[in-house]
């Protein structure tokens, strides 16, 4: 368990050996599928989110513990999985707890968001800055405020051209019942990555909103409370993936297959084979 004594850790899985275990048992076969985990340097600390591939490698976003700072890393997905530090503070000031990380499908910027979570739940300092959404631009290692106003910013993701982004506001995963449990969808500047136009997607009626993918048709796949809820670009709820335990997040795996994180529990959820995510 992790806590302010202790890291998380980070494992591999190989979805064709839990396919194979699987075989054709039919829907809600339980498997347990080995796991591997990996060694990751001691500058990465409580994982959160990521993404990948990104140029070959995975990219992490890390909450921190303790006074070891949240930090974007970039990770080698192969042995001996070497790491490196993008981003670990604000112009001096440490990040509260970053969250979720993607990356803009044009520009190939960075986007993150950071939450407070870290000292909710006792692992990080009181915050020094609001939850905010960033973007970081790699090649001249300028970072900059996109998006505020928000009492948690949880996930991120893209359109596939990169001209819209959604962005969960989790607040009321606290406990209030009247903080936002949100999705916002936004207008992005094609030259700058600008954000404007703020609107509600849709507002998420089990717990609060985690982790988001959009697939290549638009539509917003939603971690939540319930499991997993498809939001058409209009905010219809087109559907859910219903586990009756809480998700924290999901993605696309190849013609055909989601794997979706939750609590636990790993879920390896057949779609059709159309159904294409958007790589961010």
């Amino acid at each position: 368990m992790s806590d302010i004594n202790h890291n998380n850790a980070f494992f591999k899985l190989s979805l064709s050996e839990a396919e194979e275990m699987l075989g054709s048992g039919g829907n809600n076969k339980t498997v347990n599928v080995p796991i591997t985990q990996i060694p990751l340097s001691d500058s990465i600390q409580m994982t959160s989110g990521g993404t990948g591939p990104f140029n070959g490698n995975l990219m992490l976003s890390n909450s921190g513990r303790g006074p070891l700072p949240p930090t974007l890393a970039l990770v080698n997905s192969k042995p001996p999985y070497n790491s490196t530090i993008l981003l670990n503070n604000f112009y001096g000031r440490q990040y509260n707890s970053l969250n979720d990380v993607k990356v803009h499908p044009t520009s190939g910027n960075l986007f993150f968001s950071d939450t407070t979570y870290g000292s909710i739940q006792q692992f990080r300092d009181k915050p020094t800055l609001p939850s905010q959404v960033y973007r970081f631009d790699m090649n001249t290692g300028a970072v900059q405020v996109v998006a505020n106003n928000f009492d948690q910013a949880n996930g991120i993701a893209f359109t596939g051209d990169g001209k819209t982004v959604y962005i969960g506001d989790s607040g009321a995963a606290g406990g209030t019942p009247t903080q936002p449990s949100t999705i916002y969808a936004f207008d992005v500047d094609e030259k700058t990555q600008a954000l404007s136009n703020r609107r509600v997607l849709a507002y998420i009626d089990a717990g609060a909103p985690d982790g988001i993918q959009v697939d290549e048709k638009g539509n917003v796949y939603v971690a939540c409370a319930d499991g997993v809820q498809v939001f058409a670009p209009d905010g219809t709820l087109l559907g859910k993936f219903f586990l009756d335990i809480s998700s924290a997040n999901m993605v696309f795996a190849g013609p055909g297959r989601m794997v979706i994180l939750a609590e636990t529990k790993v879920f390896l959820a057949k779609i059709s084979e159309n159904t294409k995510g958007v790589v961010s």
